[in-house]
């Protein structure tokens, strides 16, 4: 599927014009990073390969307004997080009971898949911050401009997720009550 994908988006436009970002080369760099994302917020394997799906395609369509590689970034983790949100939204979300699957879970980059269910419970806010931050290697600053929110809310929203994080763990006794 994955190369079928990258096949239909490296073919060239209308006369072999190419663009400042080549999208192949946004795809092979940035797949992984959009696929965790949308995992996270999306808690099944299924649907996040659904959210990839749906940004890849977006990114074909309007990789032509983008300036350069960071920018390409930034904006993929905005659509991400954005289709995320339109598919809770969708009237088909809404009226459909999911199975809890958690098959392909071996797959992921976590270390611990304890963890990835505790960020998994945190309210959505709180899941894309510790992300964000952990995850992507981002600043409080760049995860604030990215989420168009003030610094000092991102730092509320680690710490607050920090504390459920902390509180749940040491319940179930995997911390040492740090």
């Amino acid at each position: 599927m994955i190369s079928a994908f990258i096949g239909i988006v490296a073919s060239p436009e209308q006369g072999d014009r190419r663009s400042k970002l080549d999208v192949s080369e946004l795809f092979e760099h940035y797949s992984d990073m959009v696929y965790r994302i949308a995992f996270v917020r999306m808690g099944h394997p299924a649907d996040a390969e659904d959210i990839f799906q749906e940004v890849f395609l977006r990114l074909v369509k309007h990789h032509k307004k983008l300036k350069n590689a960071e920018h390409a970034k930034a904006w993929l983790i905005r659509c991400t997080i954005n289709c995320c949100n339109s598919f809770y939204k969708s009237g088909w979300q809404r009226k459909t009971v999911g199975l809890e699957e958690y098959a392909g879970l071996g797959e992921l980059a976590y270390e611990h898949i304890e963890l990835l269910d505790a960020v998994r419970a945190l309210a959505p806010v709180h899941q894309e911050a510790i992300h964000l931050y952990y995850y992507e290697g981002y600043s409080v600053k760049e995860i604030a401009e990215l989420l168009d929110t003030k610094e000092n809310t991102i730092k509320s929203r680690l710490r607050r997720a920090r504390l459920e994080l902390r509180s749940v763990w040491s319940e179930e006794g995997d911390i040492d009550g740090a």
